[in-house]
């Protein structure tokens, strides 16, 4: 065999494999595991064990419409049972979603903000995540009918009468803006550093993060997701969902995010016509804006659910 061809093959094997392995990143991601979560967020100021000990929270498990299991939690503390139980009133529930290789209690820093309002609060682990069971993880694609199954759940258990917010982080914030072109039932959303367009967050990271080429990396890992996730990633775009919806959305993101630039929030913000909010944290890496500026973060939040009378 020649020389030529031998070079050639070993240089179409090496793209090959490193395609392969910016697939596996996104669909099979290095998850944090469950049992070392709660110290995680703990070490990382995300967590208060006091006031999550003094929370009532009861845990379960919904199926989703493709068959696995989701590991959920429904969360209140005095003002919000109060709140939730008072007769010939909607029940509002803020479910909030977590990002990539995490799971339900990194949801708890937000939770705290909700709660305080008297809001009860539903958290779970996303597919591929935590306690839930195992499928490829899909940036949003298959994960927004997860979540329009967990309102189906809300809806059923309390015969319509509530009233829904989703809140999202990164991966999080792609799936709940997803969400809203195929579900109009939600009231109000918060994005906290999501991603516009998944290509174009693909073709970012692999020359920002990885230092290689998008010619052929972005091309043979999308093909590669599409052929072994079964999705079409050409329609993970959460950002062609806000011409369409009204519902009132708080976009937030840190000016430091060095994963999902603060520039996709900026365009998302910038091409919804109205009913929009945006936070931008200086100083805030990815999923960092709540810890920066914990007080800032909550000012946003509460001025946003203020302003539309939540």
């Amino acid at each position: 065999m020649p020389t030529y061809i031998i070079i050639l093959t070993i240089i179409l094997l090496i793209i090959l494999v490193i395609s392969w392995i910016l697939a596996n990143l996104i669909i099979k991601p290095k998850v944090i595991d469950y049992g070392k979560l709660y110290d995680f967020e703990v070490e990382a100021g995300r967590l208060d064990e006091q006031l999550y000990d003094s929370w009532h929270k009861e845990e379960f498990t919904i199926r989703s419409t493709y068959g696995y299991s989701l590991s959920c939690m429904l969360i209140n503390n005095e003002l919000s049972k109060k709140q939730f139980n008072q007769p010939n009133k909607k029940k509002k529930i803020a479910i909030i979603l977590h990002g990539i290789k995490k799971g339900k209690l990194s949801s708890m820093v937000y939770a705290k903000y909700f709660l305080e309002r008297g809001i009860t609060v539903l958290v779970y682990d996303q597919r591929n995540h935590g306690l839930s069971d195992k499928a490829y993880t899909t940036m949003g694609y298959y994960e927004k009918f997860d979540l329009q199954t967990i309102i189906d759940w809300c809806y059923i258990k309390y015969d319509g009468n509530v009233s829904i917010i989703t809140h999202g982080e990164s991966m999080g914030a792609a799936t709940v803006l997803s969400h809203l072109a195929i579900d109009g039932r939600v009231n109000l959303v918060i994005a906290d550093c999501g991603f516009s367009d998944f290509i174009e967050l693909t073709k970012y990271i692999v020359k920002n993060k990885y230092h290689l080429p998008q010619f052929p990396f972005v091309f043979l890992s999308s093909l590669l997701i599409t052929l072994r996730a079964r999705f079409p990633i050409k329609h993970v775009v959460p950002k062609d969902t806000l011409m369409i919806i009204d519902k009132p959305i708080l976009f937030i993101h840190g000016l430091d995010d060095d994963f999902i630039p603060s520039s996709m929030s900026e365009d998302m913000y910038n091409i919804k016509p109205e009913n929009k909010e945006i936070f931008l944290v200086p100083g805030a890496g990815h999923a960092k804006s709540v810890t920066t500026d914990p007080e800032g973060y909550k000012e946003a939040l509460n001025d946003f659910l203020d302003k539309y009378n939540y």
